[in-house]
């Protein structure tokens, strides 16, 4: 592990990006990464899901060495469990606190792109390769369903409101689910080549896709009417995530990372190679709503950042 200097970047006269670490351990790309308030989670191509310290920067002493690459994780439980799913498509439950598996599921048979925890934290959503979705009651670990969606790779699962998600696929189609029988209740086609991410604009009332043809779109919440389709980056964008009401994040496999101005769907800015330390795909991407982010990739490393008003 290395530190990084913790240099600020003034974006305007009240707003400031400030990198608080910069983590380096794995010995392989990293596919995806999680936090909480005290942890960054890591999972990569070494076969390592590691955990870092964020006030630190030191790496923990949690390590899961696995059978096969995971290429997905979810913090869910009040993040006191962690879903870890594997490119042969097994999960696995793991307690936190304990430090132990609790479950070894092989439902599915493709590795497994998407995770997700429904905001009421009653499920426990997994999105595979093949387009299959598994919903699990997260109290018991309960199998209550398995879909074939027919959508190809299974990127993103979101929230859309208190009884419906969301699922984004590699035909390029978005499906939404009600949660009760897992109906479906509209599909609407939004990215040539594949969605990749999807992102709820509640203050705005609007939808916010990425794809694989480099673009964002914005679609009205309730008819999912197109408002605005922008080229945001010359790659797959893989990750897109809100970092206070006003403003979110966008990572490309193009090797950028974009700060967001939401109502006025304008870039703030852009770290570059020298500022981010990436040369590579950035391949995931996670925040929380006090304005902190972190986005890893195919370089191995970890950056850790604080967005928010100056002092």
């Amino acid at each position: 592990m290395r530190r990084m200097k913790p240099t600020k970047t003034i974006i305007d006269s009240t707003t400031e990006l400030l990198p608080l670490h910069h983590f380096r351990g794995h010995s392989g790309p990293i596919y995806d990464i999680n936090f909480d308030g005290q942890f960054v989670y890591s999972a990569a191509a070494d076969r390592f899901v590691t955990r870092w310290n964020k006030s630190t920067g030191e790496q923990d002493a949690f390590a899961i060495r696995c059978e096969a690459v995971p290429f997905s994780i979810q913090l869910f439980s009040n993040a006191k469990k962690l879903a870890i799913g594997l490119s042969t498509g097994q999960v696995h439950i793991v307690d936190i606190e304990q430090k132990q598996e609790l479950h070894h599921f092989t439902q599915h048979q493709a590795g497994i792109f998407a995770m997700f925890e429904t905001q009421d934290k009653r499920l426990l959503c997994v999105g595979d390769a093949d387009g299959y979705l598994s919903v699990w009651e997260t109290a018991t670990m309960k199998l209550l369903i398995i879909l074939p969606l027919s959508c190809g790779k299974i990127r993103s699962i979101r929230q859309l409101n208190e009884t419906s998600i969301l699922i984004a696929g590699g035909t390029g189609e978005v499906r939404v689910l009600e949660t009760e029988f897992f109906n479906e209740l509209h599909r609407f086609y939004a990215h040539e080549g594949g969605t990749s991410v999807l992102c709820v604009d509640q203050t705005r009332n609007e939808l916010i896709t990425g794809g694989k043809d480099g673009y964002l779109r914005w679609w009205e919440l309730e008819t999912f009417a197109l408002k605005k389709a922008l080229p945001a980056h010359k790659g797959t964008i893989y990750g897109l995530e809100f970092i206070d009401k006003e403003h979110f994040v966008s990572v490309s496999r193009d090797k950028s990372v974009k700060i967001w101005k939401a109502s006025e769907r304008m870039v703030i800015e852009k770290l570059s190679d020298k500022s981010s330390g990436h040369r590579r795909s950035i391949n995931a991407l996670c925040s929380n709503e006090n304005g902190q982010f972190a986005y890893a990739g195919d370089d191995k490393m970890i950056h850790l950042f604080q967005f928010g008003k100056q002092d």
